[in-house]
């Protein structure tokens, strides 16, 4: 049924002494702009991990143990599709080592695996697949972590290959980085424009306690992120331009800022506030911008990162209530697909996918009406007593994010009541709550960081 936007706008006065025009926020570039439009993504968790014998030492699974009999990665992205997702990512190097491409570094790769005879490139099928379907790609790989590589040139025999301080070692430090360098220069020369590179465990050594250890491996990532992006300047690299919320359970903090400032004043290293399984909330006055994005592998489905053995889809509420604390708090989300030994997702993860992309769709595709007014005071009113239970709203963060506390009255009956008291709202903030039918919404900016503009207000049940 089509409907009327009725909308009365009114300036916005009186915001707090917060709110000062010479204050001017972090300003994300279009690629990050664009990367927050596209909300949600799968991480595709597939390597040789899913071989692996249980109690075998990391990296010390041969590569002739990589033999996926139905291998197919169209599956993975139009299931993907089907979801919702507009950006893929591919483990192509795991921490084990192995390379889903035929790789000039090292013989522990698809090429000495019985997968197409050894003439098999999983990465070029997979980025191929995503652009065929309409979904960007990206790529994984963790260049603190090569168990394999570590057991051959340092001795490693199932040792502590995490060891925050290895890299103190200068020999060490050359030797790995001239194996990371090329790998990465393979990934990001040979397969096409990226949408992100996941580098995994960005910022560890000074993530996991109060105390921030820095040392070599934070001048490892430094080196690593800053080779990535002088070969590929609009690829997003985790780090660098997309913030992690600091952990793996599919929720973001709120408040959360986009902006934030770095330990060191420097893009290379994580932000003020990012600690390892702690709030990670951003700063309103910082001066990066990057958009927070959450991992998770349990929203979906059960079973760790990588298949090991039959995963049991979550109940579907498990997972809408990840959507609203990842996307309807500002950040975006990434949700994992484990290939399992065959190279498939298995049915049960594809319907609970398909499900989940359904129930955003019921739930968020038809708005009862819509405000596009930039207004940060602004009346919706309804022809007639409408039933609402969700508001959507997102601020205009192209000139950086502002707004830091709002409301939402309702009218009923010709009285207001309050229904939402937030805070931030960045790129989309979903408020639901019970039912309640009222004839008008009234929505209040009451305090920004600079003065706020409004993208869009939408209205649903």
């Amino acid at each position: 049924m089509k409907t009327k936007t009725i909308i009365l706008l009114m300036t916005l006065i009186g915001l707090t002494g917060a709110c000062k025009e010479e204050f001017t926020p972090a300003k994300p570039t279009q690629e990050q702009l664009a990367f927050q439009d596209m909300e949600l993504g799968v991480f595709v968790h597939f390597s040789i991990d899913a071989f692996a014998e249980r109690g075998t030492i990391p990296g010390q699974t041969p590569a002739s143990a990589f033999n996926p009999t139905e291998l197919d990665v169209n599956q993975w992205v139009e299931a993907a599709k089907e979801m919702g997702a507009k950006f893929m990512v591919l483990t192509a190097r795991h921490e084990q080592g192995f390379c889903l491409w035929p790789t000039k570094t090292t013989d522990y790769s698809i090429q000495h695996s019985p997968y197409k005879d050894g003439k098999g490139d999983i990465v070029r099928e997979f980025v191929d697949a995503c652009r065929k379907h309409g979904i960007k790609p990206g790529l994984y790989t963790a260049p603190w972590i090569d168990s394999h590589w570590e057991s051959i040139y340092l001795g490693y025999k199932g040792g502590d290959t995490g060891d925050i301080n290895k890299l103190n070692d200068p020999e060490l430090y050359a030797k790995a980085w001239a194996k990371e360098k090329e790998q990465i220069t393979e990934l990001m020369t040979n397969y096409g424009d990226l949408v992100i590179l996941w580098n995994d465990h960005f910022g560890r050594s000074d993530a996991l306690s109060e105390e921030h250890l820095g040392g070599k491996l934070r001048t490892f990532y430094a080196d690593f992120t800053k080779h990535a992006h002088e070969l590929q300047p609009g690829c997003l690299i985790l780090g660098r331009d997309i913030e992690h919320v600091g952990q793996e359970k599919g929720y973001a903090s709120y408040p959360l800022w986009n902006s934030l400032n770095t330990i060191d004043s420097t893009l290379y290293s994580i932000s003020e506030t990012y600690r390892w399984d702690y709030p990670n909330t951003g700063n309103p006055h910082g001066k990066f911008y990057r958009p927070q994005l959450a991992p998770t592998t349990d929203a979906l489905s059960k079973g760790g990162w990588m298949w090991h053995n039959y995963r049991q889809p979550q109940p579907l509420e498990v997972t809408m209530k990840s959507y609203f604390e990842t996307i309807g708090r500002g950040a975006s989300l990434i949700i994992n697909f484990a290939p399992d030994r065959r190279g498939l997702v298995e049915d049960q993860v594809v319907e609970a996918a398909i499900n989940f992309g359904n129930e955003i769709k019921r739930r968020f595709s038809n708005p009862i009406l819509t405000s596009d007014s930039k207004e940060s005071k602004q009346v919706i009113r309804f022809e007639t007593p409408t039933t609402i239970s969700h508001v959507v709203t997102m601020e205009d963060i192209s000139e950086g994010q502002r707004i830091s506390a709002y409301t939402i009255e309702a009218e009923v009956d010709g009285k207001w009541q309050t229904i939402v008291n937030g805070q931030t709202i960045g790129h989309k903030r979903i408020d639901h709550f019970e039912d309640i039918t009222t004839t008008a919404i009234r929505f209040k900016v009451t305090d920004a960081v600079a003065k706020p503009k409004m993208r869009s207000i939408s209205v649903f049940r």
